[in-house]
């Protein structure tokens, strides 16, 4: 009786590692299936050319500069100080389209430069993806050319006019898609806001927005930006002190909210 009952045992003892054999090898299987298809759905969908998921963005920014005047070395200094922090908190995957204010006439509303950000070393998978080759992707085809592309904005210009309203018409035309309305949407715009075009202009004491609602003007250039969160490096222009004033602040405040946007943030820039 005790032979048998130790013979029962030794069958339950290996029927038992024979289970917890299967288990494991189901479990690294599994593993294994996980793990190729996130690399997959990682890798597949994406532009090979702006490094934009082919399924849309989680979020889009719109980034607008100022090329109708120079900034000087203080406020260059900020706005790469500004930028460092900007390309840090940015999400995978959002949108980046730059857009420059200049008086040249435009052939097709479209960004001047765009990009995605794509994912950083951080959030590589230890398991099977390469930190260094993705941080390497990251410098290469992200930093590096939107650093340059930010330096060569900051750059001295000169124009007769400066076409703020403008160019938000063309950034919301473009920067934005349609079928992108529950993502997250923002403008950022380094300017010193002063519009100067012929039909309005703030060089010429015309900072009521009440006025120009009313004119065909407002009417050709009002446009969507669907709710989008602006923010304005406000720069400083010598000289321009007393039209840069709390009504010109109210007037931009103003002329956005008619125009489905929402100033969050006006930050008068160093310098």
């Amino acid at each position: 009786m005790a032979r048998y009952r130790s013979r029962q045992q030794r069958t339950q003892l290996k029927n038992l590692l024979g289970c917890s054999l299967i288990i494991a090898v189901l479990a690294v299987v599994a593993a294994l299936g996980y793990f190729w298809y996130d690399r997959q759905s990682r890798q597949q969908g994406f532009d090979a050319a702006t490094l934009c998921p082919m399924q849309g963005s989680p979020a889009y920014v719109a980034v607008v500069f100022d090329k109708t005047d120079a900034y000087n070395l203080v406020q260059q200094r900020f706005l790469k100080r500004y930028f460092a922090h900007f390309k840090a908190q940015l999400q995978a995957g959002t949108h980046i389209a730059l857009y420059v204010i200049d008086d040249r006439e435009r052939e097709v509303i479209a960004p001047d430069f765009e990009v995605c950000a794509p994912r950083s070393s951080e959030d590589a998978n230890a398991w099977y993806e390469n930190p260094k080759l993705i941080r390497q992707r990251w410098l290469e085809r992200f930093e590096q050319p939107l650093d340059r592309v930010i330096a060569g904005f900051m750059q001295p210009g000169n124009a007769d006019y400066s076409p703020i309203m403008e160019i938000l018409q063309v950034v919301s035309l473009s920067a934005f898609p349609p079928a992108a309305k529950s993502a997250k949407k923002k403008i950022v715009i380094v300017s010193d806001m002063l519009q100067h075009t012929p039909e309005w202009s703030h060089y010429r004491g015309q900072m009521d927005f009440a006025k120009l609602r009313d004119t065909p003007y407002f009417q050709r250039i009002r446009t969507d930006l669907q709710g989008a969160e602006v923010e304005i490096l406000y720069v400083r222009r010598d000289g321009a002190e007393k039209l840069q004033s709390k009504r010109h602040a109210y007037f931009w405040a103003d002329f956005i909210d008619a125009i489905g946007g929402k100033v969050t943030l006006i930050e008068k820039i160093d310098g």
